[in-house]
């Protein structure tokens, strides 16, 4: 016996193709943009799809222990302070929570490198990485580089 699809039938969803990329205006000299901004490009600057997609980034950056990760000075001591005030800054990445925007767009990346980087290890957008507090935490303060 055949089905036969109605309107009232549930359809499946194709899962969307996400495309990693970033926008070359939002680059410096030496190629670097913030996590936000690579994931504002890929999420066509749709803001609660940047959120989400940014903290899954910096989630899966952390769990490769990824070394490429720039902050100036003045950021680094902004967020150091701010981790004082509400450790959520390095605990809390997730799409609901304003500390994803603060700490991606202090987090400074060489844009087409850590496409890449994601790329070759296999990153998954809608995958959840949720490294530990202790990695973080040592991740932000021995793997971080100021620039």
């Amino acid at each position: 016996m055949a089905t036969e699809q109605t309107e009232d039938t549930p359809q499946e969803e194709t899962p969307v193709e996400i495309v990693l990329r970033y926008n070359k205006d939002d680059t410096d000299e030496h190629g670097f943009a913030s996590v936000w901004n690579v994931a504002s490009a890929t999420c066509d600057g749709d803001t609660a799809r940047t959120r989400d997609m940014a903290g899954r980034m910096l989630g899966f950056l952390c769990k490769k222990d990824y070394e490429h990760v720039v902050c100036s000075s003045t950021d680094a001591a902004y967020l150091d302070e701010w981790f004082e005030r509400d450790k959520a800054i390095l605990y809390n990445w997730k799409a609901d929570s304003e500390t994803t925007d603060a700490i991606t767009q202090h987090a400074y990346v060489p844009a087409a490198a850590m496409i890449s980087f994601l790329k070759r290890e296999k990153f998954k957008p809608t995958a959840n990485y949720s490294p530990r507090r202790a990695d973080r935490v040592a991740w932000f303060q021995e793997k971080w580089g100021l620039g």
